[in-house]
């Protein structure tokens, strides 16, 4: 695997894995609320928008030239 796409794996898959499932174990037993939601949904719907832009960042940094490549037929 190219190094390039190790830390665009990292950064679309593995970071936000470890951020839900890393909230949802901190958070279980948690009552505290935000923004009127208990703060374990706050934390999965925050990470919809964190998941958006690590995809958005792993394309643009890793992956953009390759598709253009592709693209361009190289």
């Amino acid at each position: 695997m190219a190094k390039g796409k190790l830390y665009s794996f990292i950064l679309s898959v593995v970071i936000p894995y470890l951020g839900i499932f890393g909230g949802i174990y901190f958070f279980r037993f948690s009552e505290k609320m935000v923004f009127g939601f208990p703060i374990l949904y706050f934390w999965i719907f925050l990470w919809f928008f964190l998941t958006t832009i690590c995809l958005s960042l792993a394309w643009m940094l890793f992956d953009k030239d390759d598709a253009r490549s592709a693209k361009e037929g190289k």
